[in-house]
């Protein structure tokens, strides 16, 4: 009987052992990822010095959805231990294609919701399949001084730019080239339901034309050329830093939610470092690198609360956040490709 317990005891310790040394060979991490160049640069830098002797790979394959398509293909066999950025409606369907796998963050400050615009806004699946690092919200850009001059009253809500003083004054991206555009459709799918497209059609005469460069539409209002630009909440911020004369309005009737996840990936070759990554992009260090482009972080105190950037600022002008729903945007799409085609065939 001794024997056998002895016999045990050593499987376990070596078990252990094997383990304990796996973790310690594992000196590079993979990661796939849609986000800007500069951020990653900046977090691949400081993953690396925080980690002696690890070299980590970031790998863009252009888009989230190419993301998708290459994790998928190499299902079978992993090449790519996190998969980074992208929202939570595409990491959803990653999870369910089993593209990843469970993991817990441990990190202060961290949870896994946070309460704002009247709504609990889940940062963590409840599964732990992935968690989100930061947000953006749809909403209205607008020039003061075109505003100003041409004595314009201000949007409350989304319906408000179907104004005829606004005729020619609103820019937006084209819904069947731009994402950015559709995230922006869906909100007000979501707000509206089936009179959603009487908005719509009351807006549209207002827009001379759909912009096929979702960066142009910010640029256009900033220069004055548009008073109105029908948007994402960093860009505007990032222009308002930069000098600008333009801001940003949450519409009362719903802003939806445009945030950046990440998780790690089923059959990761690393999978302690995976955890390692994760922990880090949620840390007060990155969280902190990400709103100097104007994310919005998902943990309160790591910037000024004042900042237009912070949660805290963005939590008092939200009055309604709209979560964004990947079945609801697929049966949506045949009727936004149909009623966009017609408006811009019109123009």
């Amino acid at each position: 009987m001794k024997i056998k317990q002895i016999l045990l005891f050593l499987g376990v310790l070596l078990l252990t052992a094997g383990s304990l040394f796996a973790q310690s060979q594992e000196k590079e991490l993979v990661v796939y990822s849609t986000i800007f160049a500069e951020y990653a640069d900046k977090m691949k830098a400081e993953f690396e010095k925080l980690n002696p002797g690890v070299k980590v790979y970031i790998v863009n394959p252009g888009g989230t959805e190419a993301m998708i398509k290459k994790l998928e293909a190499e299902k079978a066999n992993p090449q790519a231990d996190v998969m980074h950025s992208g929202d939570t409606a595409n990491y959803e369907y990653a999870k369910q294609e089993g593209l990843l796998q469970s993991c817990v963050p441990n990190v202060p400050n961290f949870t896994p919701y946070i309460d704002i615009g009247g709504k609990r806004l889940p940062l963590s699946d409840k599964d732990n399949y992935y968690h989100v690092f930061n947000l953006m919200f749809t909403g209205i850009m607008y020039n003061k001084d075109l505003v100003k001059e041409k004595n314009l009253p201000l949007p409350k809500d989304f319906k408000d730019l179907a104004n005829p003083a606004y005729k020619g004054l609103v820019m937006s991206s084209n819904p069947l080239k731009s994402s950015t555009a559709v995230t922006n459709i869906m909100a007000t799918y979501q707000i509206y339901g089936d009179k959603v497209w009487q908005v719509w059609d009351q807006v549209n005469k207002n827009i001379p034309y759909y912009n096929n460069s979702s960066s142009a539409i910010y640029t256009l209002c900033e220069k004055g050329e548009f008073a109105f630009t029908i948007g994402l909440s960093r860009p505007a911020f990032v222009s308002r830093q930069n000098g600008n004369p333009v801001d940003f309005i949450f519409p009362a009737d719903g802003a939806m939610v445009a945030d950046n996840a990440m998780g790690v990936v089923k059959g990761a070759r690393h999978p302690e470092l995976a955890k390692k990554f994760i922990e880090f992009i949620l840390s007060d260090q990155m969280q902190k690198f990400g709103s100097q482009y104007l994310y919005i972080p998902v943990k309160k105190g790591v910037i000024p609360a004042d900042s237009p950037a912070s949660l805290e600022y963005v939590s008092s002008q939200l009055k309604t956040i709209l979560l964004p729903d990947r079945s609801l945007e697929e049966k949506a799409r045949g009727e936004i490709q149909s009623k966009f085609g017609e408006y811009i065939r019109l123009k």
